[in-house]
């Protein structure tokens, strides 16, 4: 069964028995933590992680969306302001790469010591474009200044054990709308596009990940991104490492069919990993069992499949993916 190609949310604050005996059965790579996973005491979230990682007899990732600002999904014993807060303190000369760097670092050594492996940002969309689902997530409207800012973000991150996850390409402010309730499109021209794919050029190499944003740019393909061969073909020129899907619940998706076979054009059109943000057991076991026999059934590429897995182990094996990773083609 192909569930290792999956990051699933879970149920509850603690290591219960039906969520051991799921990821048990699955073994899906990666789990999510969201704020509901999130018990009062911070000892007693770090003791859940652990516990869970020891019980469940395999190398499983953890991941969580901890940008800053309205995103967090864990209240750190520091401040942690929106991302726009750090952007216009860098623009005025307040505070340097190295201020987010440390940022950056301590954040990282807070989400270490709570277990978790993997954390879903930066944001590199640009700022003043997408009102609705972005806003203050975003650094700067200059894609130089988001990326040199992401840049050392990120850095910080991995100096602490954290993996850093770029999103959400080709960049969610090529549109005004949110993907979490409709798919959005864009009329954007090429030198439009290009400008908002900058940030995740030049973090091709500071990041492990980039994640996928649902949106439709109609000059280049007529499918979402994620769904986009054409889109993820471009995205793997220059990135060597692991394509994440955003959330394929979210309702942008839902017009091009089902679960199963939402997974299926993904991993199609060339992402690594899907991402599954609804803690129903039930739901993520029919699609690992549905996913798989379509993938049997439809793929005859042995290898693309290895592709895949490869970059996902590289999550799981954190420091042997720093030393290897141009090695991914």
């Amino acid at each position: 069964m192909l569930s290792g190609l999956f990051i699933v949310a879970i149920k509850g604050k603690s290591p219960d028995q039906e969520t051991i005996d799921f990821l048990k059965t699955y073994k899906p790579s990666g789990i999510i933590i969201f704020s509901y996973n999130v018990p009062h005491n911070i000892d007693d979230l770090r003791e859940f992680i652990f516990s869970l990682k020891g019980k469940v007899g395999y190398n499983l990732f953890v991941c969580v969306d901890e940008e800053g600002g309205r995103v967090k999904r864990i209240e750190p014993p520091f401040e942690l302001p929106p991302a726009r807060k750090i952007g216009e303190a860098f623009e005025s000369g307040l505070i340097t790469d190295q201020d987010i760097f440390d940022l950056g670092q301590k954040l990282g050594s807070f989400l270490a010591s709570l277990g978790i492996d993997v954390n879903f940002a930066p944001v590199v969309d640009l700022f003043g474009y997408n009102e609705t689902v972005i806003g203050d997530r975003a650094f700067s409207s200059d894609p130089e200044i988001v990326s040199k800012i992401a840049s050392a973000f990120s850095k910080g991150l991995f100096s602490s054990g954290v993996l850093p996850v770029a999103k959400h390409f080709p960049g969610h402010g090529l549109v005004k709308e949110d993907s979490h309730i409709l798919l959005p499109f864009s009329d954007a021209n090429e030198e439009e596009i290009q400008k908002h794919i900058l940030p995740f050029k030049k973090l091709a190499y500071d990041v492990y990940g980039i994640m996928t944003a649902h949106i439709v740019v109609k000059n280049v393909d007529d499918f979402p991104c994620t769904l986009s061969e054409k889109w993820l073909r471009e995205l793997k020129t220059f990135f060597p490492g692991c394509v994440i899907t955003d959330d394929i619940t979210m309702g942008a998706l839902r017009d091009f069919g089902d679960l199963p076979d939402l997974a299926f054009m993904a991993f199609r059109a060339g992402c690594d990993a899907i991402l599954i943000c609804k803690p129903d057991y039930n739901l993520a076991s029919k699609l690992f069992e549905d996913f798989s026999k379509i993938v049997k059934e439809e793929m005859k590429d042995k290898e693309r499949i290895f592709e895949s897995a490869q970059r996902l182990a590289y999550l799981r094996f954190k420091r042997r993916y720093n030393k290897e990773r141009e090695r991914v083609k």
